[in-house]
């Protein structure tokens, strides 16, 4: 999720009175689109900062209580950060894992509100030895994290670049839009070496492949970026409308571009991996289909892992190439 600087608080709530001054909504609202917080640290460090706004068209918001249960509760930092405003409150929150502690976390945060129903958020972690290289997660818990009942075909950080489909994977590496909504392209995951990453859609004219960029994912100044869960978007945004077009996606790193068909990795770039993206169907936690949702995984090297990027796109379905 965007971090936001706390000094702009004020410019939020002012931002959100006119929307929430209708009487047909409910008396709280809060600014995050899930209720799941996913962060990633490197042991013994801490998170980039989640934040919830929450704002009232009325009455005061009170916090009676918030509390953090399972067995990682230790693990997570919440803070409340007045705004100057009674109707509003801001709650960050941070996941700093012990320096002795690598994999997944899941909890919960337990709010509640004078004369609200109680708010459960998901906390999920994901705390990993070092930077890149074998300190890396697997595509494997990232996916768990984040609830999804998707067999990949493995389980371990490497694999193998062969064509050949892994667990649920597609064989369909083309997409049109599905409905009238923008197709949404939500970063979740990179672990790559350090640089900017364009990212986007490709389209085709009489097999000549023209990009469109979409965003780009930022480098490594402040924060590691290429080594995060939610990396941050440098540039541009994670919607686009394709209109009636067949496309594909890509990535563009300093080396090269990947593709989600093969044909053209094998034609651009001969060296890298041929099947540099693998392509699965969101499936939820009891495995039945998200519809129009798909799990988009790009290697950028020949290791396997297919977390270098990583993205959730909406609002799509597959066709034949």
């Amino acid at each position: 999720m965007k971090r936001f600087k706390l000094s702009l608080s004020t410019l939020v709530f002012l931002g959100f009175t006119f929307l929430f001054s209708c009487k047909s909504y409910q008396k709280i609202f809060q600014s995050a689109t899930s209720k799941t917080i996913l962060l990633s640290a490197i042991k013994g460090n801490t998170s980039k900062t989640d934040t919830i706004f929450f704002t009232s068209n009325k009455k005061e918001v009170a916090l009676i209580s918030s509390e953090v249960k399972g067995t990682h509760k230790d693990f997570w930092k919440i803070k409340l950060i007045p705004t100057g405003e009674k109707k509003s409150i801001i709650l960050t929150i941070n996941f700093q894992p012990q320096q002795n502690f690598i994999g997944a976390v899941k909890d919960s945060l337990i709010l509640n509100f004078k004369n609200q129903k109680e708010i459960v958020y998901k906390l999920r972690g994901l705390s990993t030895k070092a930077l890149e290289g074998k300190n890396e997660p697997p595509l494997y818990d990232i996916v768990q994290l984040l609830d999804y009942n998707i067999n990949l075909g493995w389980s371990g950080l490497s694999n193998t670049t062969n064509p050949k489909l892994q667990g649920d994977e597609l064989s369909q590496t083309l997409f049109v839009k599905a409905g009238n909504k923008a197709v949404k392209m939500v970063p979740i995951a990179r672990y790559s070496p350090a640089f900017k990453l364009p990212f986007g859609y490709y389209t085709r004219d009489n097999d000549v492949v023209k990009k469109h960029e979409v965003g780009i994912l930022a480098g490594s100044k402040n924060y590691p970026e290429h080594q995060t869960l939610h990396p941050k978007l440098l540039v541009g945004k994670t919607s686009f409308n394709p209109e009636q077009s067949k496309f594909g996606f890509y990535t563009t790193s300093p080396s090269h571009t990947a593709y989600s068909q093969d044909k053209y990795n094998k034609r651009y770039h001969k060296k890298k991996a041929a099947h540099a993206v693998r392509i699965y169907e969101v499936k939820d936690k009891t495995g039945n289909k998200i519809a129009n949702e798909y799990l988009v995984c790009f290697e950028e090297a020949k290791n396997g892992d297919y977390q270098d990027y990583v993205f959730i796109v909406k609002n799509i379905k597959a066709i034949a190439d």
